[in-house]
């Protein structure tokens, strides 16, 4: 929720993925000492060899079945150049707990089209490319990819597709497709109301939050914190 207070802006939208982010700080936190390392397990909560067994239950946990899958691959890549050592045992221990695939590259073009490669071959092409051009300041990058893909447990058929307006939060009319559905899984807090839409097998979950009449995104999300939204998510009705 903090990642997200701090990530939106006025006018735009935001999209955010906690896991992906909190993995590679917290690959790069194994690189860290003395107060750098300290102030990052105070914004990541809790100390580094914690995260590293944390994550590492957490990722090899996570459901997979034919109709649904969650794929999350980390690298790490460095320079080839003499002037730049990266210690053995940052490497280790990143490959042991996060499966980090890890490559030396001269980091020219050749080294931007590798890890555009990589990317999209873990993301199932569904992210193309990350990178443009690769700076002279820059001697290593830490990456992770996620990708989600699954089936609705109620599928949306051709006649739950049905054309309407949308109105925007500053009152313009857009004409969109709307996806219209029963469902069953309801949320409220004094603030919002929602509805939880379930995936194949009900492992994963997409859950929609719609501020009240009155209520802006922004102020809702300011308003927000860990607790109230797992007290949110977990009170279905």
């Amino acid at each position: 929720v903090r990642l997200f207070q701090a990530s939106t802006e006025d006018g735009k939208n935001t999209l955010i993925s906690p896991l992906s982010v909190l993995s590679a700080l917290a690959m790069t936190a194994n690189g860290a000492k003395e107060d750098t390392l300290s102030q990052m397990e105070s914004v990541l909560g809790m100390k580094t060899e914690e995260l590293n067994q944390y994550l590492y239950s957490y990722i090899n946990a996570l459901p997979q079945g034919e109709k649904y899958k969650l794929n999350l691959a980390n690298s790490i890549w460095f320079i080839d150049d003499e002037r730049f050592t990266v210690k053995e045992g940052f490497l280790q221990v990143n490959k042991d707990f996060y499966g980090a695939d890890v490559y030396k590259a001269p980091f020219d073009n050749t080294t931007v089209k590798d890890i555009n490669n990589w990317v999209k071959e873990k993301t199932d092409g569904m992210i193309p490319e990350i990178l443009d051009e690769i700076s002279k300041e820059e001697v290593m990058y830490l990456i992770n990819a996620l990708a989600f893909e699954a089936e609705w447990a109620n599928i949306y058929t051709n006649n739950d597709v049905r054309n309407r307006i949308f109105t925007t939060e500053d009152g313009q009319n857009q004409d969109v497709k709307f996806m219209y559905g029963e469902e069953n899984v309801y949320l409220e807090d004094k603030d919002a109301t929602g509805f939880v839409k379930y995936y194949k097998n009900h492992k994963y979950a997409f859950v929609a939050l719609l501020p009240n009449e009155g209520v802006s995104v922004a102020e809702y999300v300011k308003g927000l914190n860990g607790e109230k939204l797992n007290k949110l998510i977990g009170d279905l009705i």
